[in-house]
């Protein structure tokens, strides 16, 4: 039986800092097996380098290293106002408690002592990655969402015709993701990606918007180009990184044929398999001035007929399911 999709893919990297090179490679191979991506240094210096071209999301670095050891690594990193919040974790070769004491008066909160097994490397990264993101979101807080709501409303009030078209969408999609039995890190991503993935809509003139016959090749091409103008415009936002997914790869096809890449199968991310399926369930199911409203049964038709063309044929049961008993839910 083929696996059901369950979450997305993880995509934070990892800076490993170690003067050992085969140290380094065996640690980043066991990263990677879970999804992450690495950078290598082998020095604080090669680090810091490291740091000014992207900050990573966590940094993994050995105590005694040459040319610049952990200590030194670790207080410049914390005396640039931008990385200050990335999560630091010391490497050290054994329970050095000077060692230990020092990084604790700076401020280092996790040590792991070497050798370690592999998969207690990857279950302390994820644990401290995920207690930044609970951080994270406890900053942001209401005061956040509004604000993704206000933005995601102004792009859905120059459209008369979609009025209501977010809000629908975004539960869709969470019902299918609550079935898949995602985490609520990542409800709340998709919350935000799934309100925001028409944004790039801004660019398309109101008129052609508003048409109501059918648009012409030129302006088909136009109204194509707004998943990748939505994720260039969020892109630099480091809170909504998490939503490009969502807003880049929901037009994408099962088969290859959709847009703005082509990709096929797997090859698009479960954000944009999730909302195709809840963002098409919504334009047919309501009117536009080109069409009437779809009845559910005959949507319902539709969606499952096209598992394995549009839409990821393992998703389309589980959210036809879904579907039908909402539907069961409002007619009782």
């Amino acid at each position: 039986m083929n696996e059901i999709p369950n979450l997305p893919t993880p995509d934070r990297v990892i800076l490993v800092v170690e003067d050992s090179s085969q140290i380094r490679s065996v640690i980043s191979k066991a990263l990677e097996l879970e999804g992450y991506a690495t950078k290598q240094a082998k020095n604080g210096v090669e680090g810091l380098e490291l740091l000014k071209e992207s900050p990573p999301d966590l940094i993994l670095s050995d105590v005694n290293m040459p040319q610049m050891d952990g200590i030194e690594f670790f207080k410049a990193v914390r005396q640039n106002p931008d990385w200050t919040a990335i999560p630091f974790i010391f490497l050290t070769s054994h329970s050095n408690s000077e060692d230990i004491q020092r990084g604790r008066e700076m401020g280092v909160e996790d040590y792991l002592t070497k050798p370690i097994e592999p998969e207690d490397l990857v279950r302390i990264i994820n644990a401290r990655l995920y207690r930044t993101a609970a951080v994270e979101v406890a900053q942001v807080g209401q005061a956040y969402l509004d604000t993704v709501m206000v933005l995601a409303n102004a792009i859905e009030g120059r459209d008369k015709y979609t009025r209501g078209h977010v809000e629908r969408v975004t539960a869709y999609a969470l019902w299918l993701a609550k079935a898949l039995k995602w985490p609520a890190q990542h409800l709340r991503v998709l919350e935000f990606g799934a309100r925001l993935h028409d944004i790039g809509k801004i660019i398309i003139p109101g008129h052609i918007l508003n048409k109501p016959e059918p648009l012409s090749d030129d302006e088909w091409a136009l109204m194509k180009k707004h998943t990748v103008a939505g994720a260039k415009m969020l892109q630099e936002i480091p809170h909504l990184r998490g939503t490009l997914p969502y807003i880049l790869y929901h037009h994408e096809k099962w088969d290859g044929s959709g847009y703005p890449k082509g990709l096929k199968a797997k090859e698009i991310p479960i954000q944009g398999r999730i909302l195709a399926l809840a963002d098409v369930y919504d334009a047919i199911s309501t009117a536009r001035p080109y069409h009437k409203a779809t009845p559910h049964e005959a949507v319902i038709k539709i969606i499952s007929e096209e598992a394995g063309r549009h839409f990821d044929p393992q998703l389309v049961p589980i959210f036809i399911k879904i579907m039908n008993a909402k539907r069961a839910q409002v007619a009782g």
